[in-house]
């Protein structure tokens, strides 16, 4: 390997070291409690080498957005590769995404920041904000595929607009997660929900139902449940 080559490698691992970093410390304090000086310390950097990568905190959080949208959207492009009918891929689509939030519910909290960032400062000529709205453009564009599928296979009515669909699920599970994910670090409307007696497995597994039932044909019904 030349020299070249090694430097870039180097590169990207120390890269990579301070995204890790970043994750620790943000994932336990969160966004506003953790320093710079706080990630450098972590990763065995000098303050100054992260700025060589990341020109502030949120250029540094939006790499933990990347990071986290590319690993979801790894899930979501494996889930095609199986021998599945258009209203089989949504349904798998929906409880990876689920799980996934479950399961990193940091990386949820920075995809939420992300959203939060925009027409500001900090999206305006960032590659990876230019990166991570290719990572949502290609999510969206796989449950447009999945419902395109279904119309074609006879799984999914065929009465739907594929891509209006996609916006109604992806603004439907976004809620539901919501629900699940903010309530929860929110004392007082977790109590509601508790009040209430909602599990929220069971909460996650009815929306799911919900969602095919609307729009699966009997044929996708079956293949549905």
């Amino acid at each position: 390997m030349g020299t070249t080559e090694r430097k870039k490698r180097e590169k990207r691992q120390r890269r990579d070291t301070i995204i890790d970093a970043a994750e620790k410390i943000i994932f336990s304090k969160g966004l506003d409690q953790a320093t710079m000086t706080e990630i450098a310390k972590e990763a065995e950097l000098s303050k100054g080498t992260l700025y060589l990568y990341f020109k502030n905190k949120n250029e540094l959080y939006m790499a933990i957005t990347k990071r986290g949208s590319n690993i979801l959207n790894q899930k979501l492009v494996k889930i095609f590769s199986g021998d599945h009918t258009g209203i089989e891929l949504i349904r798998l689509m929906g409880e990876t995404y689920l799980t996934f939030v479950r399961d990193n519910p940091g990386y949820f909290n920075a995809f939420l920041h992300y959203d939060s960032l925009r027409d500001t400062e900090d999206l305006q000529n960032s590659e990876i904000a230019q990166i991570c709205e290719g990572n949502k453009q290609e999510a969206m564009a796989l449950m447009v595929r999945a419902l395109q599928i279904g119309i074609q296979d006879g799984t999914i009515k065929s009465s739907y607009n594929p891509k209006e669909l996609a916006v109604i699920i992806w603004a439907s599970t976004r809620g539901i997660t919501m629900i699940n994910h903010t309530m929860r670090q929110t004392d007082h409307h977790f109590k509601m929900i508790e009040d209430m007696e909602v599990n929220t497995d069971s909460m996650f597994e009815n929306f799911l139902n919900l969602v095919g039932e609307g729009m699966a044909t009997k044929k996708g019904q079956k293949k549905y449940d």
